[in-house]
């Protein structure tokens, strides 16, 4: 069946698609979450693990909770944060994200933990994509902020 609406695939990929990523991204850490112990079984790990929820705290503290969205739709009136971690990373809340449940996946393997954190990579990477075309559209000094810093780690990617 065809639907005559023209807008229907725009409205989809611009309004739906940013709550599917999220709702991937929340699942994917709640099953890492409650699937094993949520603390890493070695002192290792667990440094990793903290260093994790440190870099997260922060970020979201820097980018003030009033400028903070957990989807990649920008909001009307946010600002450009450039301090802290974002000097340097574009997006720490994500790269937090891994770091704090990789070690929890390392240290209570199974395939199915493997699986998921990696559609949690994969999925955090198509957000990062949707959300800078989102941003380089309201900020005009996105781009010059895209030259200067890292998108997920530093000195890599």
């Amino acid at each position: 069946m065809q639907t005559d609406c023209p807008g229907a695939g725009f409205f989809i990929m611009k309004k739906l698609f940013p709550y599917l990523l999220v709702f991937i991204q929340l699942s994917s850490l709640l099953f890492l979450l409650v699937s094993a112990p949520a603390l890493a079984l070695t002192p290792q790990g667990l440094l990793v693990e903290v260093a994790g929820i440190f870099l997260g705290l922060r970020a979201i503290y820097i980018m003030n909770i009033g400028n903070f969205n957990i989807s990649p739709l920008i909001r009307a009136n946010a600002i450009l944060v450039e301090k802290g971690p974002y000097k340097y990373i574009r997006h720490p809340m994500y790269l937090a994200q891994v770091v704090m449940v990789a070690p929890l996946v390392v240290d209570y393997f199974t395939w199915i933990r493997m699986a998921v954190i990696m559609l949690l990579i994969v999925n955090l990477l198509v957000k990062i994509q949707f959300e800078e075309k989102q941003l380089e559209s309201h900020f005009p000094g996105y781009a010059e902020y895209r030259q200067k810093t890292w998108k997920l780690i530093p000195f890599l990617y």
